[in-house]
């Protein structure tokens, strides 16, 4: 997703005019074991990856997709714009 889908033009657009990203980074060697604790709080899932739309003001989660999309990056934009329509209650 990093290499293949976030570069990609058309959902760097979505994704830079849209959304501010946040990240959580389970294999951190100090804080690893406590970001695991945060991703089971706040996904009930430990698997890997899963991306969150969540509103920054209430913590509402607007969108969740579990796993990577390979090939074809118009699932995931479609995702994101999915839910920022959810968030603006379109």
């Amino acid at each position: 997703m990093e290499e293949n889908v976030f570069p990609d033009p058309a959902v760097a657009e979505v994704l830079d005019s849209k959304f501010i990203e946040a990240r959580i980074h389970t294999d951190h060697e100090e804080q690893g074991e406590a970001n695991r604790a945060l991703q089971l709080e706040m996904t009930s899932s430990v698997a890997q990856p899963i991306y969150l739309l969540l509103d920054p003001m209430s913590g509402e989660v607007h969108g969740r997709l579990d796993g990577a999309t390979l090939g074809d990056n118009q699932p995931f934009i479609d995702f994101l714009e999915a839910g920022w329509a959810a968030a603006r209650g379109e």
